[in-house]
C-alpha cells in the first residue's frame, strides 16, 4: 500500500483521501475504500475474494452486526435477533461456521416463507409486515459468509429498513424517507471510524499502556457493549505514559463507541 503526500492511498483500488474519509457521511465509498475495490469494480456480491482487504474479517462482521444493532429496536423479531448474535459470537471465534451457516439457512427459509405474502402486499398489511420482513432480510446479510460482502450489504440494506419503518407507507423518493435514510448512514460512518480508526495514520501502540487497570477497563467494555467508561479508559492510558492525541481524543470524543473500537481492540490485542 503506498501513501502519498496528498494523503491518499494508491494500490489498485477505490483511492480517498484522509480528509474525505475523516468527513465521509456514506458508507459506500468508505467500504469500497477499505475493500480495496475500484469505483468500476465489479458488483460486490460477485467478487469471491478480497485481497486488498485493510480491515480483518472480524472487524467487518462486527461492522455488519452493528449496522443491524442500531435499528434493532424497529425490528422485533426474535429469529433475525439470534442470527444476528451468533454472527457477533462467530467474528470472536466463539461460534463455529457451522453454526453461522445453520442461522443463515434458518433465516433464509424464514424469508422465503415470508416473500409470497409481502410481494403481494400493499397499504396496511405491507406496514404491518415490515418489521418482520426487512429484520429477516437485514439479519440474512449479516450471516453472509464472507464477512466483507456481510458488511457491504448490511450497510447498504439497514438505512432503507430504518427509513421504511420510520415512514410508513413513505416512497423511496420522499423527502423523509431520504433524510432518514441519509441519516443512519451518517451514523453508520462513524461506527466505521470507530471500528477501524484512521487508516491514513498507524498508531504506534506501546504494550506499557495495557495495565491491568486500562485491560480490565477495555474488557469490560467490550464484554457488557457498554462504553460509558471510555473517559476513565483515558484516564488510565495517561496515567501508563499514553500521550498520542488520536488515542486519548478517541477515548473522550463523543463517540460512538461500539464492539470493535479500534482503542479498545489495541489493548485486547484484538484484530
Amino acid at each position: 500500500m503506498l501513501v502519498v503526500a496528498s494523503g491518499k492511498m494508491l494500490d489498485g483500488g477505490c483511492q480517498m483521501t484522509e480528509t474525505e474519509w475523516l468527513v465521509c457521511t456514506r458508507t459506500n465509498p468508505m467500504l469500497r475504500f477499505l475493500l480495496g475495490l475500484g469505483p468500476k469494480e465489479l458488483r460486490v456480491v460477485d467478487i469471491k475474494t478480497f485481497p486488498a482487504c485493510r480491515g480483518s474479517d472480524r472487524k467487518m462482521r462486527l461492522f455488519a452486526c452493528e449496522c443491524y444493532y442500531r435499528v434493532r429496536a424497529l425490528l422485533p423479531e426474535e429469529l433475525a435477533e439470534t442470527a444476528v448474535e451468533t454472527a457477533s459470537r462467530h467474528a470472536d471465534g466463539l461460534a463455529t461456521l457451522e453454526e453461522l451457516q445453520t442461522a443463515e439457512a434458518l433465516v433464509r427459509q424464514a424469508l422465503d416463507s415470508l416473500e409470497g405474502r409481502w410481494r403481494a402486499s400493499h397499504g396496511a398489511e405491507r406496514i404491518s409486515l415490515q418489521p418482520t420482513h426487512d429484520a429477516l432480510a437485514l439479519s440474512f446479510q449479516v450471516v453472509r459468509p464472507q464477512a466483507p460482502k456481510a458488511a457491504y450489504y448490511a450497510s447498504s440494506n439497514a438505512p432503507l429498513a430504518a427509513a421504511a419503518i420510520a415512514n410508513p407507507g413513505a416512497a423511496s423518493e420522499d423527502a423523509s424517507f431520504t433524510a432518514s435514510s441519509a441519516a443512519e448512514e451518517h451514523a453508520q460512518a462513524d461506527v466505521l471510524r470507530d471500528i477501524f480508526g484512521n487508516p491514513f495514520r498507524a498508531v504506534a501502540f506501546d504494550p506499557r499502556w495495557r495495565t491491568s487497570t486500562a485491560v480490565g477497563l477495555a474488557r469490560q467494555m467490550y464484554e457488557s457493549r457498554v462504553f460509558g467508561p471510555m473517559p476513565i479508559l483515558a484516564d488510565a492510558l495517561l496515567e501508563a505514559g499514553c500521550e498520542d492525541a488520536d488515542v486519548l481524543g478517541h477515548c473522550r470524543g463523543d463517540g460512538p463507541h461500539v464492539r470493535g473500537c479500534w482503542v479498545i481492540d489495541l489493548l485486547l490485542g484484538k484484530e
